[in-house]
């Protein structure tokens, strides 16, 4: 029990020293929010006195740090995650620089002849989508719908995104080609599903019959380049190995796990574009060890799986035919 107390001392003070790595801004700054001398300040960092309840609150709250976490990485059963809420619709500069942050991370898998991605999803898998115009704006439109103020719903027609988040999209779309194995295992169902959010939205009168010709011609041109992806097994841009499968069961949500460098971040799907995300190690090796388990138990239709490959294309361009 003392050994947890004093890890999570150390948690707490390795993050407040994240904030400040100079140890004369970091005094001061504890001075001023605690109100108390320099000399207490000096003591409670070096462990002679313990910080109370109240100022280690008065401390996470000042600086933004995650109770949750804190105590999360020492808990052999609990493991820390963070709910990345971007506002993709109207980003502020916070919201940019989540999404740059993971595009940096993207970025180092040029260097990284390791790097890993598992994509387990039911919606369309980001990496693939985000190019195409129509498709993107559906997502968009999709969580706003259901995230948004509620009386304020924006036809389809209305989403617009800025061009710097535009060249966010397109960047996580090339970033990605440059990991090394990409492992796509889809719910047999994904493409239903979009269709039958689509039928949903035009039964309310929020999306016109030509932005749905728009999608359909999108979605014809995603299955293409699926279906090519699948049958070469690897991105003709950078010649890196795409896997694709398809699960025997559905998916209740999608989840990612993520491998380049020193990162090892795991996703979890929620709010149709949102996400809670991990940076802990153990986290990423229970999620990349269940996700290799179900990787066993899909059908491959990347390169061998010629057949199962041809059924499942053909069946998706009659679903979407009918739109």
């Amino acid at each position: 029990c003392n050994m947890k107390k004093e890890l999570l001392y150390d948690n707490l003070l390795n993050a407040i020293k994240e904030e400040f790595p100079q140890k004369t801004n970091l005094v001061n700054a504890l001075v001023d929010l605690l109100c108390i001398e320099k000399e207490a300040v000096y003591r409670r960092l070096r462990g002679e006195v313990a910080f109370t309840f109240a100022e280690i609150v008065t401390i996470a709250n000042a600086f933004g740090i995650s109770l949750d976490n804190l105590v999360g990485t020492v808990t052999a059963k609990s493991r820390p995650f963070q709910l990345k809420l971007v506002d993709f619709v109207n980003p502020m500069e916070t919201d940019y620089d989540m999404l740059d942050q993971y595009i940096d991370i993207l970025g180092l898998a040029r260097e990284d002849d390791r790097s890993e991605l598992i994509d387990c999803t039911n919606i369309l898998p980001q990496q693939l989508y985000m190019k195409y115009k129509y498709i993107s704006r559906f997502y968009l439109f999709k969580w706003l719908y259901q995230c948004g103020t509620p009386g304020k719903t924006k036809r389809f027609e209305e989403i617009e995104v800025t061009d710097r988040f535009l060249g966010i999209q397109l960047a996580g779309v090339e970033e990605a080609r440059h990991i090394h194995n990409s492992y796509y295992i889809l719910d047999p169902l994904i493409f239903h599903y979009l269709v039958n959010d689509i039928h949903y939205f035009m039964s309310i009168h929020l999306i016109g019959k030509e932005d749905v010709k728009h999608l359909k011609d999108e979605l014809m041109d995603l299955l293409d380049e699926m279906e090519k992806l699948a049958t070469r097994g690897y991105f003709e841009e950078t010649g890196n190995k795409v896997f694709i499968y398809i699960s025997s069961v559905n998916f209740d949500t999608s989840y990612w796990c993520v491998q380049i460098k020193n990162y090892h971040i795991s996703l979890i799907k929620t709010f149709i574009l949102s996400s809670v995300a991990s940076l802990d190690e153990g986290t990423y090796e229970k999620l990349r060890k269940w996700l290799r388990a179900l990787i066993r138990s899909s059908i491959m239709i990347s390169v061998s799986g010629e057949r199962q490959r041809i059924a499942f294309f053909k069946a998706q361009r009659e679903l979407i035919q009918n739109l």
